[in-house]
């Protein structure tokens, strides 16, 4: 196999468990009693997802397995998306905001 294809092949995995490492997150976000899913509206939950993927892209791995996505609160959920719009406008990395994040994500009850 040409090392061409192992790198498409690599990549592919590498999108495919961020893919379902996200979507697993969208889903406890989506149980969690304080969320407010139901009135988020669809550009919302795709910035959500978006600034997940980010967040997903840039942390280590086990960190991301202590994030409490089943207790976050529509608060969090719209801090999170403000978070992702602010580090695009700079042109930043998601990295770069990484205390806000965690202090979201990390503040299970």
């Amino acid at each position: 196999m040409s090392s061409s294809t192992e790198d498409n092949l690599g990549r592919r995995r590498f999108q495919l468990h961020r893919d379902m490492a996200v979507e697993q997150s969208m889903e406890k976000i989506r149980r969690a009693p304080d969320s407010g899913w139901d009135t988020l509206t669809p550009e919302q939950r795709a910035r959500l997802k978006a600034v997940l993927a980010e967040i997903w892209e840039n942390c280590e791995h086990r960190r991301w397995e202590q994030y409490c996505f089943s207790t976050i609160t529509k608060a969090g959920i719209l801090r999170l998306i403000a978070l992702g719009d602010e580090v695009r406008a700079r042109h930043q990395q998601i990295c770069d905001a990484r205390e806000s994040v965690e202090a979201i994500l990390l503040s299970c009850f």
